[in-house]
This record gives structure tokens, sequence and C-alpha cells, in this order.
């Protein structure tokens, strides 16, 4: 495991935002990312943990820069330029073609049922999505189906677990489906604090709490996780649809 996380990468750079000049190809595989944005974190996972050369571009999502649509057409990251102007974006389609090109650590299982269902259990997450979103820009639309939703989210990956009966999701370490899902699961306590109805019941869920223990402790994800204080602060920006892109550089 100690080998995922060998390349020395800056995942805090300046947000770049409009009137920002675009930086030149260096000829490196670039990651046009938001450092506290859930999708854009799949595809970082996903380059940790494959131990792959890569520079990150980090993007002002409320002030962006004019350039980015030339590199993601709808303006969102992520965007993976594998070559002069040659994009990936979809923060799935980037992972699982890093997963693809790069054959060390493969993420997705090679059995075709497994991974079929590995990709059935990422798309289960949209609720949980749904309800951090209307946490922080939408709270007056939060009614009994979203709560109603995110349980059953919740327990979904609870009986998963028990019926997997591993540490993680893929095994004895996380593959494509624990870093899929897990950007979600990393800012739950952060929004504890504006809507306690999504903290997880360690009474209820017990599978799912001590995953998510083990997964904070994998180099991968340590290797990227923001604090609870931080995101606390971005999301209180977020909120009121001013976000502070560079908390982590003061």
């Amino acid at each position: 495991m100690a080998s995922a996380i060998k390349k020395s990468v800056d995942f805090n750079t300046k947000h770049l935002k409009t009137g920002d000049p675009l930086p030149k190809w260096n000829g490196k595989l670039r990651l046009y990312n938001m450092r506290y944005c859930p999708y854009a974190q799949r595809s970082v996972l996903a380059l940790i943990a494959k131990n792959v050369e890569y520079e990150i571009v980090n993007i002002d999502i409320v002030n962006k820069p004019e350039w980015l649509k030339s590199k993601s057409p709808l303006g969102k990251v992520p965007a993976l330029e594998i070559a002069d102007g040659v994009c990936i974006t979809e923060s799935l389609i980037v992972s699982e073609y890093v997963d693809e090109v790069f054959s060390q650590r493969p993420l997705l299982p090679k059995d075709p049922v497994k991974r079929a269902k590995d990709k059935i259990l990422v798309e289960m997450i949209s609720p949980m999505d749904a309800f951090l979103f209307k946490i922080f820009r939408a709270p007056d639309t939060i009614n009994e189906d979203t709560i109603k939703h995110y349980i059953a989210v919740l327990q979904f990956i609870e009986d998963e677990l028990k019926i997997r009966r591993t540490t993680f999701l893929d095994g004895a370490e996380p593959g494509y489906a624990d870093f899929m899902i897990w950007p979600w699961f990393e800012r739950v306590p952060a929004a504890i604090e504006f809507d306690s109805r999504i903290a997880i019941d360690d009474m209820k869920y017990p599978s799912l709490v001590q995953y998510i223990r083990n997964m904070q402790k994998d180099p991968v994800v340590k290797e990227y996780i923001v604090s609870n204080d931080i995101y606390k602060k971005f999301l209180e920006g977020y909120k009121t649809g001013a976000p502070d892109h560079e908390l982590l550089n003061k």
C-alpha cells in the first residue's frame, strides 16, 4: 500500500478564476480539479491509488476561467487532460479511464458480474448527494422522501458490507466502489452541524460506521482528506454562493 502515495503532487494550488491564464501544457497528465468537490475527489483518489505522474490545476467554480470550456464543454470538474487539448470529463469516466490505462493496482474487479455490481452500488449514492446539496443550497426542499432515500442508501451499504464480509467493499484494500462513494461520507461529519438528520447512527449501521473508520485510515484517503473544520468553513461559504477556495492556503 505504501507505494500508492510515493508520487508528490500539490493538491492545494491556487484556484484559477476569471482572467487567469491557462497554464502552459507541460506534457504531464493534468487534472482540472476543485479541492472541495466530491466528484473531482473521485478522480484524485483513483490517480493517487494508481501512483501515476500527474499535476493538478485547481479551478474556482464560482468565477471560472474563460478557457475552462475548452477543456470541459459543460464547464465542470473533473476534466483529465491526457494530451494537449485532449480531455476526458465526468468523474466516473475519468476514474475508469485511469484504471484501464494504468495497469498497476486494478480498482475495478475483473469479474464482469462483480464489476457491474460495483457500478450499481456507486449509482446508489445519488440520494446522499442530493441530501447534502439540499442542506447547503436548498434546505427548504428537504422533505420526508429526501430523508427516506438517504436512509435507504445507508441501509444498502450496511447490507452490502455484511454480504461481502470484507474490510472494504472491494476486499482487503479499497477499490473502485470504495473510492467512488467515499467523498460523500467524508463530508457527513461537517454537514451534521447544518442538519443533524444526516448523522449515521452506529447502533443502526455498525458495519458502515466501522467501514468509515477503516476508510479514514487508508493511506490513499489520508493523502487527500480535508479536516472537518475546513469543510465547515467552505460549506458555510458555499451555502451563500461565495465559498472561499483558498482555505488550505492560509
